[in-house]
């Protein structure tokens, strides 16, 4: 791909993130008001739940699609077509052995969410798949576009039969609309694939892609308990409201990957096919870029968010803006060590990954236990920077393992010490919001007029 493409891509990329994080912002004090918190709190669970599905039901397989790149890309439509029958057919015997155990055992929840629950949970499945294929071809397009169209039209749709159509049971106007939006999408996917390829079993590809999605199950559920059981924990050892404080400042903390989500979507195709080709020169060179790139975004979400908060949270929640630095901090971690375990992923050792984050993951839970009871919600800040610096070690030291010259830790150093000196400048001046955006606007400017050219190079021409 020539720089133009990769330029767009990434502008693409960027712009569907952007709109999905604006979609679910701006539709959170919507449903809040269409719904009371009953029917929300349906809604969250169920979508959570979803979620967990939809790893179970595809056996993390769009991961094994990813590598199949690098060892069938010739024969690449017959591997997405044979993973996505799977899907299917995992799927749906998995469902209905959850639908039947919970008939038999009494369960008591709704048999009709159980089963909308599945449905978009292999929805959600296909589409992933989709979504890494098209991502490792460089569509960014009609990635794109699977990115934005699914939760703008579920939302509108939702919104529409929640506050004019459903009179009775409001959390079924949210969840029904969107599982029948995600299985329409999914529908189409699938006859977007088998037009392609009418292959719906090989053993060969099959068993290729689960060797490598499977263990990554497991870590795909120790990532949910590193991100989820900070706020469980704080409910059970502190209080919910404690839990409400920490879930908004932490959610906010997060915005800066967008960037990282966005141009993950170039980078990893990018990336394996240099690595395919063994130009790890290049690699280290745009690496580089990059870092700096996600530090300059932390640092400026380090400097100006106070205000944005008291901007967009209630006084209640203000107390929680001296745990940001922290949290953003745990943000960059997760970025240092993604960036090994794509290492990790080229390779194929996917059991590592897996062992890695559910030792970070336990981790994060014994020093919850130890320390939330001990300094509320401001403990599970720290105590999650702590557990991502332990991923960072754990993958960094195996990956070294497989390409001792990629990443070199020397690179890290400049941003760590700006966000590190950033951080001071926060609690310092915590209370002079004139001294910080201030800093922040001086920041960027030496920033742009010291890497002028570096930018121009990055910025597309045309979109």
């Amino acid at each position: 791909m020539g720089k133009v493409d990769l330029k767009k891509a990434s502008t693409y990329y960027l712009i569907g993130n952007l709109f999905n994080k604006g979609i679910s912002f701006l539709t959170v004090p919507v449903f809040s008001r269409l719904l009371d918190i009953s029917d929300y709190g349906i809604v969250t669970t169920f979508n959570s739940w979803v979620a967990i599905l939809s790893m179970i039901f595809g056996f993390a397989i769009y991961m094994g699609i990813r590598a199949a790149f690098i060892d069938f890309e010739d024969k690449i439509d017959n591997v997405v077509s044979v993973t996505s029958t799977f899907t299917v057919l995992s799927g749906i015997i998995i469902s209905f052995f959850i639908v039947s155990a919970c008939i038999l055992i009494n369960i008591n929840l709704s048999v009709t969410l159980i089963v909308l629950c599945c449905i978009q949970g292999i929805s959600s499945a296909l589409i992933q798949n989709y979504s890494m294929y098209l991502m490792m071809k460089y569509r960014y397009k009609v990635r794109t576009a699977l990115m934005i169209l699914p939760n703008l039209l579920s939302a509108l749709i939702s919104i529409v039969v929640v506050a004019w159509i459903v009179k009775d049971k409001l959390y079924l106007g949210r969840i029904v609309p969107t599982t029948a939006v995600y299985v329409i999408f999914a529908l189409w996917i699938l006859f977007l694939i088998f037009r392609r390829s009418k292959m719906f079993f090989n053993r060969e590809y099959l068993l290729y892609a689960l060797k490598i999605s499977a263990p990554l199950v497991l870590h795909g559920i120790a990532l949910n308990i590193l991100s989820q059981s900070d706020l469980t924990m704080i409910t059970w050892l502190a209080d919910s409201s404690q839990a409400g404080l920490y879930s908004l400042i932490y959610n906010f903390s997060m915005i800066a990957t967008v960037i990282t989500t966005s141009l993950d979507g170039v980078w990893i195709p990018w990336f394996t096919e240099k690595l395919k080709l063994r130009q790890t020169d290049e690699i280290n060179e745009r690496v580089t870029d990059y870092i700096n790139l996600m530090a300059i975004a932390l640092i400026g979400v380090i400097l100006i968010s106070p205000e944005v908060v008291k901007i967009l949270a209630s006084r209640q929640y203000w107390d929680g803006i001296s745990i940001i630095p922290p949290i953003v901090i745990a943000n960059y971690l997760v970025f240092a060590y993604t960036l090994y375990v794509n290492i990790e992923h080229f390779y194929k050792r996917t059991i590592y990954i897996t062992i890695n984050t559910l030792i970070a993951a336990s981790s994060n839970i014994i020093l919850n236990y130890i320390f939330i009871p001990k300094f509320g919600y401001v403990a599970a800040a720290y105590t999650t920077v702590a557990s991502y610096l332990l991923a960072f070690i754990l993958h960094t030291n195996y990956a070294k393992r497989l390409e001792h010259n990629l990443y070199p830790i020397i690179k890290f150093v400049p941003s760590i010490i700006q966000i590190f000196i950033v951080t001071i400048v926060f609690y310092v001046f915590i209370d002079r919001w004139l001294v910080r955006w201030g800093l922040a606007i001086i920041y960027l400017i030496i920033v742009a007029l010291n890497n002028k050219k570096r930018i121009q190079a990055y910025l597309p021409t045309r979109i």
